[in-house]
């Protein structure tokens, strides 16, 4: 895309806040003891404090506390070969794609767009907001993050076309199994095991648009395409010497604690298995609701508690009812909802629209269908929705209250040419086409459907995004603190094909 005017791109800022503890006055009794007050120090309880506390007994919210204790550390030799493998662009089919292009720790997870910017960047080497596109935009979704997707249970991308659902095998037994695209929905991969986040490693590097570019033109099918990747990397085949420096087999060996050969060794199996490893141990959960749920009645402010009771509270009952949705530890019910977020961008039928999880599963019921995602974190993930139309937590919760007005304020603001990705690209208006048109079919259908707006004022959608920024991991926004699951710059480079962190995040070339 042509950009009118580069002026405005400016280096991202990323901040953390300072917390504060109140201690006593200092004695100067030297025969009394001194006495430290931190964060257990119990505030007046408000009407809201009893309120909130009543929720979550009635609702045993203590319980909802992520368990991690299952999940790998990122510590281990699994995840940081993971972790070098995710940085690395050897993964992209031309070199010039890595999986933190688009799913970076210090752009929450993700890539701070509305809609992402595979292979066909400018710079491969700029990521988040100033990356911008040679020609048009390609994909039509926005990028998911990756953080806590070791929590995930059921599926993941945004229409679940990775999904765990149970089976009878020979001997009658009920096991869970995956379906992927490669298996057809409902459907047993055999390749894939029981690890979603290993089976959702496999499918990027297989777009054209995403990862894969016009790379391996004899790769006739998904896993041609991995294993000529896995060759690559393991440096024999059809794709021995494709890479200058490589060094893999002996990170390889190291992980794995073996001494096989690279044939055997270098697989894309084991790829995706130390991929999903390092993505589970992206854990982000220490956020100021969890505290408050352990007993720091501090941990929060009086407006995130008046939020959180909203959120916790039926809508019959003058509440939001969020938590019928965004229930359980991960703040998702794991669930397919039209929530008629608007549509514009290029969709993915003639008529530039998506109609999400019907793609996968046809019912009518799925018609503009996402899944609900995980609110752990959300206020670092923006833009949000599938096609990122909602640049601020604010406009969200405006949808839900109103969801035909806000739409039409979207497009009020220019649709596409609103947003901060698209505002200065000469043809933006391309991503609007038909984009009304699908948000209005998008509206009928809610309107049809048993959602019920929450009534909230404007005081109350403030106190709720509040509360939703209670949910923010403290490590999460620190860019200092995330950057421990990032590759150490000190360390060797196994292919010299490392996506380069710094420069890409303060946009130098």
């Amino acid at each position: 895309m042509k950009y009118k005017n580069l002026a405005y791109l400016g280096a991202l800022i990323l901040f953390n806040a300072p917390s504060s503890n109140l201690y006593a006055k200092p004695s100067h009794d030297h025969n009394k003891p001194k006495k430290t007050f931190r964060h257990n120090v119990i505030q007046t309880q408000t009407e809201v404090d009893i309120r909130l506390q009543e929720i979550v007994t009635q609702q045993n919210l203590q319980a909802t506390l992520p368990d991690t204790s299952s999940l790998p550390n990122i510590m281990d030799p699994l995840p940081q070969l993971g972790m070098k493998l995710f940085f690395s662009k050897a993964l992209g089919g031309e070199k010039t794609v890595a999986c933190a292009s688009c799913h970076h720790p210090r752009l929450g997870g993700a890539d701070g767009l509305s809609l992402p910017i595979g292979t066909n960047a400018v710079d491969p080497d700029i990521i988040g907001p100033l990356r911008l596109t040679a020609d048009s935009i390609n994909i039509p979704r926005n990028s998911p993050t990756i953080f806590n997707v070791g929590l995930a249970n059921s599926s993941l991308f945004w229409d679940g076309r990775i999904q765990r659902f149970t089976t009878t095998d020979a001997n009658g037994q009920q096991i869970e199994v995956i379906s992927t695209p490669d298996s057809g929905f409902q459907v047993v991969d055999e390749k894939v095991g029981n690890d979603l986040v290993g089976a959702l490693s496999r499918f990027p590097v297989t777009s054209v648009e995403e990862m894969r570019g016009q790379a391996f033109p004899d790769a006739f099918d998904n896993q041609s395409v991995r294993e000529h990747i896995a060759q690559r990397l393991g440096n024999y085949g059809s794709q021995t010497d494709q890479l200058e420096k490589n060094q893999w087999l002996l990170e390889f060996r190291r992980a794995f604690n073996s001494s096989e050969s690279a044939e055997s060794l270098i697989t894309f199996d084991s790829i995706t298995l130390a991929l999903g490893k390092y993505q589970s141990s992206v854990n982000l959960i220490n956020s100021p609701w969890n505290a408050y749920l352990r007993g720091n009645q501090n941990a929060m402010t009086q407006a995130q508690k008046r939020g959180a009771t909203l959120f916790f509270t039926q809508i019959s009952e003058e509440g939001a009812g969020c938590v019928n949705c965004h229930g359980g530890s991960r703040f998702s019910n794991d669930g397919f909802f039209n929530l008629a977020f608007p549509q514009f961008g290029i969709g993915l039928d003639e008529q530039n629209a998506d109609l999400g999880r019907f793609n996968i599963d046809s019912q009518q019921r799925n018609s503009f269908s996402f899944r609900v995602p995980s609110l752990l974190n959300v206020e670092l993930t923006a833009p949000y929705g599938h096609s990122g139309a909602y640049e601020t937590l604010e406009e969200v919760v405006a949808h839900y209250v109103d969801p035909e007005s806000a739409i039409g304020q979207f497009f009020e603001r220019g649709g596409a040419c609103g947003l901060s990705q698209f505002k200065n690209d000469i043809s933006c208006q391309t991503l609007n086409h038909n984009a009304e048109s699908n948000s209005q079919s998008a509206l009928a259908l809610l309107q049809l459907s048993p959602f019920v707006a929450a009534p909230l004022d404007a005081a109350q959608q403030s106190d709720l995004v509040e509360f939703l920024k209670a949910l923010t991991d403290r490590c999460a926004e620190d860019p200092r603190c995330v950057r421990k699951f990032e590759p150490n710059p000190h360390e060797p480079d196994p292919d010299n094909l490392r996506l380069k962190v710094q420069k890409a995040i303060v946009g130098q070339v």
